[in-house]
């Protein structure tokens, strides 16, 4: 029976090799490259995220995702004013912006629930038992003043599957205040990871080689500039001069530069030659350019957000790369920041009504804004869809209304205004469409 030998390659399972020229064997180059694992501590995200560019690939996708706001569903008069006073009490785009920007910097942050329900910190927070008023703040902490308790664990079933989940954690300060233990419940846990069950690591982690390459580009094109134009003195036995009067030399030619600067000419010696070199930098523009878009390739923004240039290149726009980007913080929004946000309006809900509404929900405005023409073509076709839906009796005058004020169409319909359309509906569900009239202001005195 023939024995099988095994080839003396790597890419053995499939991959393309060529023992001739080494191309996937063990001596080709290229197969001894390998990632390694580079974790930058926390200090030095602090000094990375002081570079403009770090710091704009940290903020702006977490500005995104607030930017364009959001609206309240089943929820309604005097309840939804209420509840948006309340957010606004509690500085909620605040204190969700700060969340955001620090879980992309640090990799995860956590906000601590402050209520005046009569417990310590180390006791378990129940929300039910929150009573009217008693939420008094959120307040971000970062993830360098907190460390887990390892001495008791969660069970996967209290976090979602979730292992080694702390139960307490012990917040210290670098101020000399005694630490604090904290009670999980009294925490929201704020997470930047595309694999929830992998450590949360910072988004400059991602990117830190190809910020590293770009600050290098850039500065390194700076000083060349400084030698765009270099002066060539050509004087005769300069070595046996340096060797005998190194000073004498120097201010030889301190002297002539000096001179250059206050009178515009060189004075030379009569066998002295004068001679001038200049750089050019046509190719530098592109190369900078390059690593421009290499690190905005790596931060996952295009590249007309991240550096606020327009494209190169002819009838080039931009536009599918920007849809393709808001695309993607509209993903982030309903994945990530929706949940975390839930949890604030339970909190606040129940701070504000004694209450929650189980069926409330959040719908973030689109921050894709199209044109004038484009959205009266729009609206043109949505209207024409709407009154063949009205006629076939499908939907309601009400209805249209109701989306009408949820699509931001017109001002003048409120609430007031949708109720009186749906008084107007007969019992059998039909409407008058003889009967609507508009909202009007009723004077007092009549």
């Amino acid at each position: 029976m023939a024995e099988n030998t095994k080839p003396d390659a790597i890419g053995d399972a499939g991959a393309y090799t060529n023992f001739a020229s080494n191309i996937g064997t063990a001596r080709d180059k290229a197969s001894h490259g390998q990632f390694v694992r580079h974790d930058i501590p926390d200090d030095q995200l602090e000094a990375v995220y002081q570079n403009w560019l770090a710091k704009r690939i940290v903020n702006r996708p977490s500005s995104d995702m607030l930017r364009a706001g959001w609206f309240f569903e089943n929820i309604q008069g005097s309840n939804l004013k209420k509840l948006e006073e309340a957010c606004k009490h509690y500085h909620l785009n605040q204190v969700l912006l700060s969340s955001l920007i620090l879980s992309r910097l640090h990799g995860k942050v956590y906000v601590l629930i402050g209520s005046a329900d009569g417990q310590n910190l180390d006791q378990p927070f129940e929300i039910n038992k929150l009573g009217v008023g008693r939420l008094e703040f959120f307040t971000v902490i970062k993830k360098k003043y907190l460390t887990e308790d390892t001495r008791s664990y969660l069970p996967p079933s209290a976090c979602c599957g979730l292992l080694k989940q702390p139960e307490f954690y012990k917040l210290r300060f670098n101020d000399g205040t005694p630490e604090k233990r904290i009670h999980h419940s009294r925490l929201i846990k704020i997470c930047h990871a595309d694999v929830v069950s992998e450590e949360p690591q910072s988004i400059l982690q991602e990117v830190y080689e190809d910020l590293l390459d770009h600050a290098s580009v850039k500065r390194s094109t700076a000083s060349l500039v400084h030698e765009s134009k270099i002066d060539i003195i050509r004087t005769p036995s300069l070595v046996e001069k340096i060797t005998e009067d190194m000073k004498t030399v120097v201010e030889r030619f301190m002297s002539v530069g000096f001179l250059k600067s206050l009178n515009g000419m060189i004075v030379l010696d009569k066998e002295e030659e004068y001679d001038s070199k200049t750089y050019t930098f046509g190719g530098l523009p592109d190369l900078m350019r390059e690593f421009s878009i290499q690190t905005a390739g790596a931060a996952d923004i295009p590249y007309t957000i991240l550096f606020g240039q327009s494209p190169a290149g002819m009838n080039a726009t931009g536009e599918h790369d920007t849809r393709n980007y808001y695309d993607s913080i509209a993903t982030k929004q309903e994945w990530m920041l929706k949940p975390i946000l839930m949890k604030f309006l339970a909190l606040i809900c129940q701070s504000t009504f004694g209450k929650q509404f189980p069926d409330l929900n959040v719908v973030f405005n689109p921050l894709w804004q199209l044109d004038a023409k484009i959205r009266s073509e729009v609206e043109k076709a949505n209207a024409e869809r709407d009154e063949k839906y009205l006629n076939m009796g499908i939907i309601t005058e009400s209805q249209i209304a109701r989306q009408l004020q949820i699509d931001g169409v017109y001002s003048v319909i409120d609430d007031d205004h949708i109720k009186e359309l749906e008084l107007m509906v007969d019992t059998d569900g039909s409407e008058d469409h003889s009967t609507v009239k508009t909202p009007t202001t009723t004077d007092p005195e009549e």
